[in-house]
C-alpha cells in the first residue's frame, strides 16, 4: 500500500476525506496531533513544535531569536520519519512537496471554490458572512504563504499533485472511492526498501541540521552526508574550537547515529 498525502483547500473536508480513505485502507492517519507527538518523540524542543503549524513564523518570532532553519529542519525530519514508515496518509504539512519524487507516493489536492466553502460556514458553522468571508480568505493566503515561505513555490501548482478533485462537481463519497481506487491499482506501487532509507537519511540530517543550529553552530559551511541510516559523514570548516567541540556534543545526543565520521577543520585566523 502506497503512502498517500492529501492537502486541501481549507473548508473543503480534505481532513474528513483523509480520515476515510486511512480507515477504508487500514492505513495510519499522520495529522497535526500525530506529528506533533512524533516530534515530540524525536526529540524536538517544544518551543520548536510551532513549526507543525504551517504558519510563517511572525515578527515577533524572529525578534525573538526564532531561527527559520531550525523551523524548515523540524518540519522536513517529522515528515521524512513519518513517511519512513511505509504507509499512511499524511495531511498537509508540505508532504506533497517533500516526498514528490517518491514513485510509492501519491499526492492528492482537494479543491472547493471559495464561495462554496464560505456558504459552508455559514450554513453548517453558523458565522455570518463577514466573518466566515474573512475566515476563508485569511486562511487562503496563510497557507499559500506558508508554502512560498517553506518551499518557495505556489501550494495550488497542480504539477506537485497526482490528482486534484474538485468537491463542487464530484461528491465526498465519490472522490474518496476515487482516491481508494487509484491508491490500489497497479500504477501505484509500495515503497521500495531503498526508498524507505532514503527517506529515514533525510530525516536524520534535518533533524542533525536542527540540533546544531539549535546549539549556535553556523551551519552554512559544512556538509552532511548520511551514508546509510544511522551513518554520517560530516565535515567542513567552523569559526573556532568553541563550534568544533559543539559538534560532537550535538552528534553524541542523537539516539538514531551508529556511526559518525567527523572532519571539521576550524578556519585559520586573519593575520
Amino acid at each position: 500500500m502506497p503512502l498517500i498525502t492529501i492537502s486541501q483547500d481549507y473548508g473543503s473536508h480534505g481532513y474528513y476525506v483523509a480520515q476515510r480513505v486511512a480507515q477504508e485502507l487500514q492505513l495510519e492517519l499522520h495529522d497535526d496531533e500525530t506529528l506533533r507527538q512524533a516530534a515530540v518523540k524525536m526529540g524536538v524542543e517544544k518551543e520548536n513544535l510551532d513549526a507543525l503549524k504551517e504558519q510563517v513564523p511572525g515578527f515577533f518570532d524572529r525578534l525573538m531569536g526564532y531561527k527559520p532553519d531550525v523551523y524548515l529542519n523540524v518540519l522536513q525530519s517529522v515528515v521524512y520519519t513519518m513517511a519512513s514508515k511505509n504507509n499512511g496518509v499524511i495531511v498537509g504539512h508540505g508532504s506533497q512537496l517533500l516526498l514528490k519524487d517518491f514513485g510509492c507516493a501519491l499526492h492528492i489536492r482537494i479543491i472547493t471554490p471559495a464561495d462554496k466553502r464560505i456558504r459552508y460556514f455559514i450554513e453548517e458553522k453558523g458565522l455570518d458572512e463577514e466573518v466566515a468571508t474573512k475566515l476563508v480568505q485569511e486562511k487562503d493566503q496563510e497557507f499559500k504563504n506558508f508554502f512560498r515561505y517553506a518551499f518557495n513555490m505556489d501550494i495550488n501548482d497542480p504539477l506537485l499533485y497526482d490528482l486534484v478533485l474538485n468537491t463542487d462537481k464530484i461528491g465526498i463519497e465519490t472522490l474518496i472511492s476515487h482516491i481508494i481506487q487509484l491508491a490500489q491499482s497497479n500504477d501505484i506501487s509500495e515503497c521500495s526498501i531503498d526508498a524507505l532509507a532514503i527517506m529515514k537519511c533525510r530525516a536524520l540530517e534535518m533533524k542533525i541540521r536542527e540540533k546544531l543550529i539549535q546549539s549556535d553552530v553556523t551551519t552554512k559551511g559544512i556538509k552532511i552526508k548520511v551514508t546509510e541510516p544511522g551513518n554520517i559523514l560530516i565535515h567542513g570548516v567552523v569559526y573556532d574550537e568553541v563550534e568544533q567541540q559543539r559538534i560532537r556534543v550535538v552528534l553524541d545526543t542523537i539516539a538514531e547515529l551508529d556511526d559518525a565520521r567527523v572532519n571539521i577543520a576550524v578556519a585559520p585566523k586573519d593575520g
